[in-house]
């Protein structure tokens, strides 16, 4: 028997006085927090998004990502701490999204074919009003109150397929299913009367009257696949219908030309070994996709068979390239002996195509590339490193593809291969346009064409790989909107399908994810790096949260989690291109800025772990610090430069690459696992956050352990690879067959050769197999011991050491079974009749043992808890024994929801190294005195109720019973007081502690689920009453219990931070003409915009008025509060309306001021009014007597400068006049040169012409 066992039943024999009554030793934990008005439910924020993604869109100049659900919401990105949602009116799912980023708008179109528009320069004051009506009424998810305002909505008469919007003019185009054209104007909002018919249905009766086998029936309706703007002359439209695509000008309401692919008899096209039949035969290639050329004079044109065709805009007759993704001029007719033997086989539509072009070089660019090139070029070239890749992708970094374009594929790939790849196509620059393109000389023509078609020569390829089938992708241009935002971009969003590697599970949110990686891809390797992605895009597709736990941690701790976490600006896509809008504190409750810092400290540091579908655990920061403290901007006041959640990456961990590692293949243990790697899926997560450990736990049985790089471990693990590497391959260390003597058991395999030692984050330790089956059950102590059950089997194991502990109810003889007496064998038959329902760890003392131990309690579905003691023994291992037990009256069919042992005061006993210390010095000496003083209880929440137990297995101290069943429970600590607060799907109670004599009822408003198959909700509540719930359709959503008291909510965000956009590529000179013009107030220069003259063609000659719109929203007014009217002296600023700003958050904001103006001494004024002499009184001053004395003067300057002030608006109507006249010559004259100058260019070109012609026939 061991010492401890001896130690235990000397105590047991002493003769030792009994513990004081129970009302003695017993307070009231509770407090005020019986006050039922306490209590509140507060939706703080939802992590993820409802549904799956349908649409995203990016506006380059304020820096905003825009994505939109199949729940009918949009979803608004800016800059770290900027992340708004709002749903559309009535809430369907989105189909189609875009941005006019030189009036601000975003543009939205439904399912049903609703186009909502929104203006994110102003904030929508029925939201404002909905989201306090909501909170004060404590109703469902409150809508944003920062949300946009919606200017404009409009049913299309017939299905949307497409849209165009550019920055030049103010009109929509929208492509609908009968294949017309409808125009929208933006600045009106309403529909223009012009109308584009139906362009193709007269290609089609060609083809029927001329007999053509493919042709269709006249019950056919050609469909409008694409509508995209000339990126030079927003005159000119390119419409692409199914057949093919049209060249159509605006102004003249006519199809300048068509052009359509046919694959004549003999040419292979993109299935080389297709029947003779079909390869000797005529075909029709439908068009899927178009594109244009940076340049405008090509286009490129995707069809269904894979073929990807160049056009010139002056050939409709053949195009200058067809190719597919590996093969060139596949529309040349050939032999039947040349055809290739080795196809790849059908190949799926071009799905979309886009063209890009980046700036020319500048002086800058030129000196630094000189520079690195110079100073390289006596070194080795060597490799980018991570840290240097970003800055690496840049286009100032190998000249951003030679300055050359670059054309990216969507589809295309044959259908035997994963569509899970982008090809990206490195083009030569397009020649310059000569005097000889326009020219009919056909070998003019021809040096044109071939010019043409070198630079369709790829000079590389890279392909983007992606982890699902690419579905969409959208580029992040970084300042220019125009070429339809393909000019200049620095990352790509991918939107993939799911992976077929990964679980299946019925959610909508893992249909469809989000990838982004940098553009243009670089010449070398690596091509391409993966950029970051707001929170709620990280959770979508494969980062589908799973479940999670959150833990309230001290600021020790939370210092030693998060020292490595990496600085910058996290959240954003790349930190160094800039996103919009700002976000200030919002705190609600009678709280103010001035108490931040004092919430800030009252709220202790939390932590969040998700597990996902991809299996990846990840932590993130959910400290309220977060939202309260920032940095002040003496104009803007106090902003938050991180989000909420702060995602800590240096602590993401991801179970399926260690397991899938290349030296951990054909581990018995793992190779069902490396088989079926769809089978991996993580079932539960629990860390040890005194010891810094975690365990990772699967849903086949197998167990991860894994411990932080910088902990005691790690280094220990470090010096035996450091052993191992001295000693020879002799050495057993690591080794996981139980061939040798000294190495672990095999239920134990050693991932310590996958460890990286010098990283921060989490690192493998090992990986433990040791039911037959998944765990059903959990528990880790920090010391490193973890216990799980699986029916009526439980092991206990030593993580560290590799050691099993404990093994019961596996039908053979327990471990000490020899040691059993009579007792110990009734609890063990006692045992036999239910299974385990749930384990806990805890240091704490019983009714049969007083002496302070490391316990394991084990529960069962009947209420039988048994209690195990552990020791440590002289060789510095484990062992344990049952101890007690008890039987607990639980309600038939409850299933526990909560369990932990609690103090005297109501703090949980925990298992930190100071608590197992002070055990074990109490074992060696035990103390009556302190035992009786220090007792523990053990708290039992289950779906139906509550009990609580004296001495943990003594008798019953009090019981609650709830009406409703609830899914998580949890003690919540708040401003001292603790209460016990359960959550159900409907409902929130709070019951007082330690007699349950009150409970209080708090009605939950969750929205409602658009899932097809819910299921129940995971909840987890943290110590301060925040609750974080994974709803059906795997939400995260978190909430909160105590909305009533002054708390922090979602951050004021401030949308509109316009940036100056770039002018149009076809302006030219006459774009700055008519925007000076324009800002005079005059239309003399409207003649020379295009823009201009295309949206008179479009809004015909009965265009309404502009509607009168609100104004857009300015921050220096709301930061302003207004002065009380009941006030004498300066006011304080103890109240600040929402969206204002008063000072820093750390002090209290200044008094209220008038802002200053300028001096009226030096004004003229025909009355001069005496200054006002400042009262004797030093009181009167400081009740405001130069604001008497400033209105007074500012009254009578008012009242005697009105005609002076009409004088000077005269003459500064004069000068305006004068400025006018000046410019209507300047403009004539430049008319007039221009045409002089175009006709002597061609008279010029005409006379080298004739000059060469006659110098051939000399």
């Amino acid at each position: 028997m061991s010492w401890i066992k001896s130690a235990v039943g000397r105590a047991k024999v002493s003769t030792h006085d009994a513990l004081p009554p129970l009302h003695a030793r017993l307070g009231d934990w509770t407090g005020d927090f019986r006050d039922p008005s306490k209590f509140a439910e507060g939706f703080v924020d939802q992590l993820s998004l409802p549904g799956e993604i349908s649409a995203m869109a990016y506006e380059p100049g304020m820096g905003y990502l825009a994505v939109g659900t199949s729940a009918g919401s949009v979803h608004l990105y800016g800059a770290p701490s900027v992340r708004i949602m709002f749903m559309l009116r009535p809430a369907l799912r989105v189909k189609h999204m875009a941005f006019k980023s030189d009036t601000y708008l975003l543009i939205c179109i439904d399912e049903k074919d609703n186009i909502s528009i929104y203006d994110l320069s102003r904030r929508d004051p029925h939201a404002s009003v909905v989201h306090g009506a909501r909170r004060a009424q404590a109703s469902q998810m409150p809508a944003c109150a920062d949300a946009p305002m919606r200017v404009g909505i409009h049913t299309a008469r017939n299905h949307v397929l497409c849209m165009e919007v550019t920055s030049e003019h103010s009109h929509l185009f929208l492509g609908l299913a009968d294949g017309t054209v409808e125009t929208y104007d933006l600045d009106r909002f309403h529909v223009s009367p012009y109308r584009i018919p139906n362009l193709w249905w007269n290609e089609e009766e060609i083809l029927r009257r001329s007999n053509v086998p493919q042709a269709p029936s006249r019950l056919h309706i050609p469909l409008m696949i694409d509508i995209q703007t000339h990126p030079r002359d927003c005159n000119i439209l390119l419409l692409c219908y199914e057949g093919g695509a049209v060249l159509y000008s605006l102004r003249d309401s006519h199809a300048m030309s068509t052009y359509q692919l046919r694959l004549l008899p003999g040419a292979p096209g993109p299935h080389a070994d297709a029947p003779m039949e079909e390869i000797w035969s005529e075909r029709m290639c439908p068009a899927t996709s178009i594109a244009w050329s940076p340049c405008g004079e090509m286009f490129a044109m995707g069809h269904e068979n894979g073929a990807l065709s160049i056009w010139s805009i002056k050939d409709e007759d053949k195009p200058l390239l067809v190719r597919t993704l590996d093969e060139i001029d596949i529309d040349r007719p050939v032999a039947p002996e040349d055809l290739s033997t080795q196809s790849m086989g059908p190949r799926e539509p071009i799905f979309k195509l886009t063209w890009s072009g980046f700036p020319a070089q500048g002086w800058y660019e030129y000196g630094a590339q000189a520079a690195s090139a110079w100073t390289g070029s006596g070194a080795a070239p060597t490799e980018p490193t991570s840290s240097n890749a970003a800055s690496s992708s840049t286009p100032t970094s190998e000249s951003a593809s030679s300055r050359g374009t670059i054309l990216t594929v969507m589809g295309g790939t044959p259908v035997r291969q994963s569509a899970a790849c982008l090809y990206a196509f490195h083009l030569p620059p397009p020649p310059a346009a000569g005097l000889f393109s326009t020219s009919s000389n056909y070998e003019a023509q021809a040096k044109a064409k071939a010019a043409q078609r070198a630079a369709l020569m790829p000079t590389h390829t890279t392909v983007y790989r992606t982890t699902g089938t690419v579905e969409d992708y959208c580029l992040l241009p970084r300042l220019n909107p125009h070429y339809r935002g393909t000019f200049d971009p620095y990352g790509i969003l991918v939107l993939v399908g799911p992976d077929g590697s990964l679980p299946t599970i019925a959610a909508q949110s893992t249909q469809r994810g989000i990838e982004a990686y940098t553009f243009p891809p670089r010449r070398s390797e690596p091509a391409y790096d993966r950029l970051g992605l707001p929170l709620p895009l990280q959770l979508a597709g494969r980062g589908t949260v799973l479940g999670c736990t959150v833990a309230t941690v001290p600021l020790a701790q939370y210092r030693r989690w998060v020292q490595a976490a990496p600085v910058g600006a996290i959240g954003s896509i790349k930190p160094d291109e800039f996103m919009g809008g700002w976000a200030t504190p919002n705190l609600q409750g009678g709280a103010t800025l001035a108490h931040a810092p004092a919430f800030a400290r009252q709220g202790q540091p939390r932590l969040l772990v998700t597990w996902h579908l991809d299996g990846t655990v990840r932590m993130h920061d959910v400290s309220p610090h977060l939202l309260l403290l920032g940095e002040s901007d003496p104009r803007r006041g106090v902003l938050l430069h991180e989000p909420f959640p702060v995602p800590l990456p240096h602590l993401t961990l991801s179970v399926r690459d260690m397991i899938m590692h290349p030296t951990m293949i054909g581990m018995p243990a793992l190779e069902p696992l490396q088989r079926f790697p769809m089978q991996m899926q993580i079932e539960h997560v629990q860390v040890a956050w005194d010891a810094m450990e975690c365990i990772v736990s699967l849903t086949t049985g197998h167990v991860v352990h894994l411990t932080m790089g910088t902990g005691v471990l790690a280094g220990q693990m470090h010096a035996l690879a450091l052993s191992d590497k001295t000693e020879g391959p002799s050495a057993s260390i690591g080794l996981s067959d139980g061939e040798s003597a000294n190495g672990p058991l095999p239920e134990f395999t050693s991932m310590e050769t996958i460890c990286d030692f010098a990283s921060a984050g989490f690192q493998p330790h090992t990986v433990l197999h040791v039911l037959p089956g998944p765990a059903t059950c959990h528990a880790l102590s920090d010391t490193g011991l973890y216990a799980a059950a699986n029916g009526g089997m439980l092991v206990v194991a030593d993580c560290r050491s590799q050691d099993i502990v404990i093994r019961s109810g596996f039908g053979h003889a327990d471990f000490f079974s020899r040691q059993i007496g009579a007792r110990e064998a009734k609890i063990i038959e006692a045992e036999a009749q239910s299974e385990i329902a749930w384990l806990t760890f805890a240091v704490c003392r019983t009714r049969s043992d007083p002496v302070l131990a490391l316990r394991l309690l084990v529960g069962r579905v009947n209420g039988y808890v048994t209690v195990w003691t552990f020791e440590r023994s002289s060789l510095e291992q484990w062992m344990g024994f049952r101890s007690d037990a008890v039987s607990l009256a639980l309600p038939t069919h409850a299933r526990i929801v909560h369990a932990q042992v609690v103090g005297v005061a109501g703090n949980v006993a925990s298992t930190n190294e100071a608590s197992v210390q002070r055990a074990a010095m109490e074992q060696t000496s035990p103390d009556t005195a302190e035992s009786m003083r220090d007792f523990y209880m053990l708290l039992v929440a289950t779906t139906q109720g509550a009990v609580l137990m004296d001495q943990v297995t003594g008798s019953r101290i009090s019981h609650v019973e709830w009406p409703d069943p609830v899914h998580s429970a949890h003690i919540v600590e708040k401003q001292g007081a603790k209460t016990l607060v359960a959550v159900a799907s409907n409902s929130i109670f709070a019951s007082s502690l330690p007699r349950f004599d009150t409970t209080h009822r708090v009605q939950r408003h969750v929205p409602p689920s658009q899932e097809v198959v819910t299921t129940a909700p995971q909840v987890c509540i943290e110590d301060q009453g925040f609750f974080f719930e994974v709803a059906s359709g795997h939400q995260l959503r978190v909430w909160s219990t105590f909305a009533s008291l002054p708390h922090a909510e979602r951050p004021t965000v401030h949308l509109f931070t316009p940036r100056s956009l770039p002018l149009a590529p076809g302006a030219g000179a006459g774009g700055y003409i008519a925007s000076v013009a324009g800002w005079l107030g005059t239309s003399a220069g409207q003649s020379l915009s295009q823009a201009a003259q295309t949206d008179a063609v479009l809004a015909g000659s009965r265009r309404p008025a502009a509607p009168t719109l609100p104004p857009r929203m300015t921050w220096e007014k709301q930061s302003v509060p207004d002065p009380p009217a009941n006030a004498s002296g300066p006011p304080s600023s103890s109240s600040t309306p929402r969206g204002s700003v008063s000072g820093a958050a750390g002090a209290p904001s200044s008094a209220w001021a008038l802002p200053s103006l300028p001096s009226l001494s030096g004004t003229r004024s025909s009355v001069s009014t005496p200054p006002v002499p400042p009262p004797a009184d030093p009181e009167a001053a400081a009740n405001g007597w130069w604001f008497e004395g400033y209105t007074k003067q500012l009254a009578n300057f008012t009242n005697n400068s009105v005609r002076s002030q009409a004088h000077v608006n005269m003459q500064l109507l004069h000068k305006r006049d004068e400025l006018l006249a000046t410019l209507d010559e300047g403009m004539t004259s430049l008319e007039r040169g221009a045409k002089d100058f175009f006709k002597q260019t061609r008279n010029a070109a005409l006379k080298a012409a004739a000059k060469d012609k006659l110098n051939s026939y000399l």
